[in-house]
């Protein structure tokens, strides 16, 4: 009965290949998405498009496949990882123990990576994908894959590809600090970042923001098959209190990338002022005692506390000038050197980003580290330094908008570009206002 069973899907598959004149077709069914426990999100959804001369023996027997994602915790093996995510296949745990391991992410898991597995009903790999971290800055999307090739053989590459990006929007009604009302709104932490690099163009964002302002903003949500691979770019902010309207559309064309107001007026500096998200405990001070010494010693720089792993971006573009480790001193550290006589530093790093090597090249918002406590520190925090032409400035207070304003009014591909930002953010204010009307019915004031 049951081979009765598999030779009649075979024969529907091969019917429904000849009823269609293209090469390849799409099957499919509702999903079903299921969080567990564990951690595991769960998708169970038909095969997606096929060539149709491949695999009609496959297709008979698994039509049906289930999508597994997971991040690879802390301290965690392979065979622990392949166990929460359902791999019942002794020939895939075999198959990855062939792989050199320079190039096997299975031999050193990195905890916090996303990691992707489609499977039989029976737990047979069908293609596993384990996901490299990206920044603002990415276009794609890099990965380890293992697919199956049947009869218990598999093959493996690295592979990058396009990621859909859908817009998201928020908004947000300050009540006490910014990111309270980011939690609040449940806005993405590396997404708060770049608000507060965005507003750090027109104020000081500790000290100015008030009880009462409010704003919106549309950023980038990234994904690749039905995976959820994170919050990409901060697209656009409208920032208001009671006398102003202050506002930032990203833009990249004809040469050109970064922040304008919707007149076309660029509004970004040169450099962040905050490379990562911190809270300042130690300013820029010529004498200043140091934590661990006691002595009197100038402090060239800002500390900004942050828990470790906290991610670290280019504070601007440039050529990295030095990668190196001091064990009595900063640690992990790299310095970047901006031209125009500009260099930043980077200090008591957890670990680097990948790829970050001498003489290459960032752009700004750049991941470049994670946020440590190596070297001479006390806890976890960002040694940030910023220098012109070989002199320490305090990169908190000094002037940041080096680079000429570059005017887009009139520019007919910058107003194209912006326009749908605007109307997103025009719809996102009046939904935040209906809210606010609401609310203040709710609750009359005496």
């Amino acid at each position: 009965m049951k081979n009765r069973s598999k030779s009649l899907k075979k024969l529907l598959i091969i019917a429904a290949v000849i009823g269609f004149a293209p090469a390849s077709f799409n099957l499919y069914a509702a999903k079903k998405v299921e969080q567990t426990s564990s951690g595991i999100t769960i998708t169970v959804q038909t095969s997606r498009e096929k060539d149709a001369a491949e695999l009609i023996d496959q297709w008979a027997n698994d039509i049906d496949s289930v999508k597994k994602e997971t991040s690879i915790q802390k301290k965690e093996t392979s065979n622990t990882l392949l166990a929460r995510l359902g791999i019942q296949d002794p020939a895939f745990k075999r198959y990855i123990s062939t792989i050199k391991r320079t190039e096997n992410p299975f031999y050193r898991l990195v905890p916090g990576r996303l990691v992707q597995a489609r499977l039989t009903p029976a737990g047979k790999v069908i293609a596993v994908r384990i996901f490299r971290p990206m920044d603002v800055q990415s276009e794609e999307v890099a990965y380890f894959e293992i697919v199956s090739l049947g009869k218990s053989k598999f093959s493996h590459a690295n592979k990058k590809t396009a990621f859909k990006s859908i817009p998201v929007g928020a908004s947000a009604s300050i009540t006490s600090t910014l990111e309270e009302s980011a939690r609040s709104a449940n806005i993405p932490l590396s997404v708060l970042t770049q608000v507060r690099t965005s507003l750090g163009e027109y104020f000081d964002v500790n000290k100015a923001v008030g009880e009462g302002d409010t704003y919106s903003i549309v950023y980038e949500k990234r994904e690749l098959d039905g995976v959820d691979l994170g919050f990409g770019r901060l697209l656009a902010v409208e920032y208001r209190t009671k006398n102003k309207v202050y506002e930032a559309y990203w833009y990249g064309g004809e040469g050109l990338e970064g922040y304008y107001d919707s007149e076309g007026n660029r509004v970004e500096k040169t450099f962040m002022r905050f490379p990562c998200n911190s809270v300042v405990t130690s300013s820029f001070n010529r004498v200043r005692r140091h934590p661990i010494t006691r002595r009197l010693r100038p402090h060239w720089g800002v500390d900004l506390a942050a828990p470790k792993g906290t991610p670290v971006y280019a504070a601007g573009d440039g050529v990295i000038l030095h990668k190196r480790y001091q064990k009595r001193g900063y640690g992990y550290w790299l310095e970047i050197d901006h031209g125009s006589g500009y260099q930043s530093i980077y200090a008591h790093l957890s670990k680097y980003a990948s790829g970050v090597e001498a003489g290459r090249k960032v752009k700004k918002g750049q991941l470049i580290g994670y946020v440590g406590r190596t070297g001479m520190a006390t806890g976890p925090h960002l040694h940030y330094e910023l220098k012109r032409n070989g002199e320490q400035i305090n990169p908190l207070t000094a002037e940041l908008k080096t680079d000429e304003n570059i005017n887009l009014k009139g520019n007919e591909d910058f107003k194209l570009a912006v326009a749908p930002l605007r109307k997103q953010i025009a719809m996102i204010n009046k939904v935040q206002l209906a809210h606010n009307a609401e609310h203040q019915e709710g609750n009359p004031t005496n």
